[in-house]
């Protein structure tokens, strides 16, 4: 399966255990996770290999997708470039079955949001990611976001359904969530302030859209963490 991704470096293509060992992955998985070879990859987890906070949502998604076997379709995540920055990537990740139907491995293969420039609307949803991840506690709009991008609202919501798979207001939700899940893993502070400066409403609501996109509650990531800044 690893050959057929050969070649594509912008497309990341691992096979991992349920326990999270990477078991496959191809030349470019190698290069995002800044090692030279595959060999260098396979036998570790996501916890060996990048930050803490990114490796703890990748888990959080394996572990939902185990005890629900729902597929991740066109997740919209974090995850490290080869030159050590953070990049958008849109992600599928799917459980595989044994011949009794029983998972045995999770296989996901990852796409660089950073389309090649000559694609019509790059720059303008690149421009509309910034400003959301920058703006992610203010009270932003779809219409905010097509003004970033240089496009009327109509138009924004098109080309980002069509290169994302989501909406404007979509990608509003998942930066806050990124950003909850950073200050949890990351302080002390009540959940109900990292709510509140995250842009959502109230603590239930920012408890829904960790659960919703992760599998797990603010309660548990913080649990997992130890309860203390990292």
């Amino acid at each position: 399966m690893a050959s057929v991704f050969d070649g594509l470096p912008r497309v990341m293509f691992s096979l991992k255990s349920l326990d999270g060992r990477y078991l496959v992955v191809n030349q470019a998985f190698a290069d995002r996770a800044s090692r030279k070879t595959t060999a260098a990859v396979v036998g570790r987890t996501a916890a060996h290999l990048f930050a803490p906070e990114l490796a703890k949502s990748y888990a959080a998604q394996d572990a939902a997708l185990i005890s629900g076997g729902r597929p991740v379709r066109r997740q919209l995540e974090l995850i490290t470039r080869p030159d050590g920055t953070l990049g958008w990537y849109v992600t599928n990740k799917t459980l595989l079955h044994d011949a009794d139907g029983n998972p045995v491995a999770i296989a996901a293969v990852s796409i660089d949001a950073e389309l090649p420039a000559e694609r019509p609307g790059v720059g303008g949803i690149e421009a509309a990611l910034t400003l959301a991840r920058t703006r992610c506690a203010e009270p932003l709009t779809a219409s905010d976001l097509a003004q970033a991008a240089g496009m009327q609202t109509a138009q924004l919501e098109r080309r980002m359904r069509r290169l994302l798979g989501i909406s404007p207001r979509q990608l509003i939700v998942r930066v806050r969530v990124e950003e909850a899940i950073h200050r949890i893993m990351h302080s002390t502070r009540p959940l109900a302030e990292i709510a509140a400066d995250c842009g959502f409403s109230d603590h239930a609501a920012m408890t829904r859209q960790v659960k919703n996109l992760f599998g797990v509650p603010p309660s548990t990531l913080r649990s997992e963490a130890g309860d203390s800044p990292r």
